[in-house]
């Protein structure tokens, strides 16, 4: 069954304990009725608009309860709820602001290493270390790749521990090498993850 939500509202400034949102609700492709939380730790809520939302809400709701439990982590332990359409719904939600974060990551991310070099962990946060002019500029210049082989010694290197690496994608793999850099301290390119934290940039300094 297709259950999906569109024109979703989310506001951030209401999210206390749980999503505050509301959304349209469709049901195999028609618009059955709305679905809300008021984002103070409460139970997401639904209505259909007319018998006819009522029906597939309730053809919903049987499917929901045939679906696999909903695993979560707490206190360092995994625990199970049942699925029902409420837990459904909740999961939409955290979907659309998963892939809605990371495509802000990807688009902050991708303006901050045009300024210099990024450090971080992929898709989740990163310290942007600023050049005084764009690093395109500083690369084409002749002494530019000198120059950021020694911010890389002097500044980065000693940086790339615990899971952090160079997220840039701009700068030439040649310079990464000469200072004895590897595939495990820079990528290639973004991949997605599971969990988007929405701190997604931390303070820098100039170098």
């Amino acid at each position: 069954m297709k259950i999906e939500l569109k024109n979703i509202h989310h506001s951030e400034k209401l999210s206390e304990e749980t999503n505050a949102f509301s959304a349209n609700l469709y049901i195999e492709g028609k618009m059955v009725g709305t679905a809300s939380n008021n984002g103070h730790g409460g139970s997401t809520g639904y209505r259909a608009n007319d018998v006819k939302g009522q029906k597939l809400i309730a053809d919903a709701e049987i499917y929901c309860k045939g679906l696999p439990p909903i695993k979560f982590n707490s206190g360092g332990e995994d625990h199970f709820l049942d699925m029902d359409l409420e837990g459904y719904i909740d999961e939409l939600v955290d979907k659309y602001l998963q892939d809605k974060y990371y495509k802000q990551f990807q688009k902050k991310i991708k303006s901050d290493m045009e300024k210099g070099i990024v450090v971080g962990i992929p898709d989740k946060s990163y310290v942007l270390w600023k050049f005084n002019m764009p690093l395109e500029k500083i690369i084409a210049h002749p002494k530019g790749p000198d120059l950021l082989k020694k911010a890389l010694i002097k500044d980065i290197i000693s940086t790339l521990i615990n899971g952090n690496k160079i997220l840039n994608t701009n700068i030439p793999l040649s310079i990464f090498q000469a200072v004895g850099l590897n595939e495990n301290h820079y990528i290639k390119q973004f991949t997605k993850d599971d969990a988007v934290n929405k701190n997604m940039k931390r303070p820098g300094r100039k170098l």
